[in-house]
C-alpha cells in the first residue's frame, strides 16, 4: 500500500522548525468539531521513528515543532482525536 500525503516540504539538515497542520472537513459546509488530542511522529523511510511528542492544538491548527537531524526522505504523520475517531494526516519531508 502507498502511503498518501496531505503535504510536501523541504528543510536542511539541522533545522528546527515548527510544522503547521489545519484540520478542514471535506464537504464545503461548516462543520463544527473539536480537536480532542494530536501528535505527532517522524518516520524515516524504513518507518523508523525519529522524532516524537505532543502537537500544540489552536482551533482546528495543529503545530509540531521538529528537528531534522540528517538527510534523506521523511513522513510527518500528526494524528489526532475527533469526537471518538482517529486521524492521520502524513506530511513528506525531504531533508538534504
Amino acid at each position: 500500500m502507498s502511503m498518501q500525503y496531505v503535504k510536501e516540504l523541504t528543510a536542511d539538515q539541522g533545522e528546527k522548525f515548527h510544522v503547521k497542520s489545519v484540520v478542514k472537513t471535506k464537504c464545503e459546509h461548516y462543520v463544527p468539531f473539536t480537536i480532542k488530542s494530536a501528535r505527532y511522529e517522524l518516520l524515516d523511510l524504513s518507518g523508523n521513528i525519529e522524532a516524537e511528542g505532543e502537537c500544540t492544538i489552536t482551533d482546528h491548527e495543529l503545530d509540531a515543532l521538529v528537528e531534522f537531524r540528517k538527510s534523506g526522505t521523511y513522513c510527518l504523520r500528526f494524528i489526532y482525536k475527533i469526537a471518538d475517531e482517529t486521524w492521520v494526516d502524513n506530511v513528506k519531508i525531504k531533508v538534504g
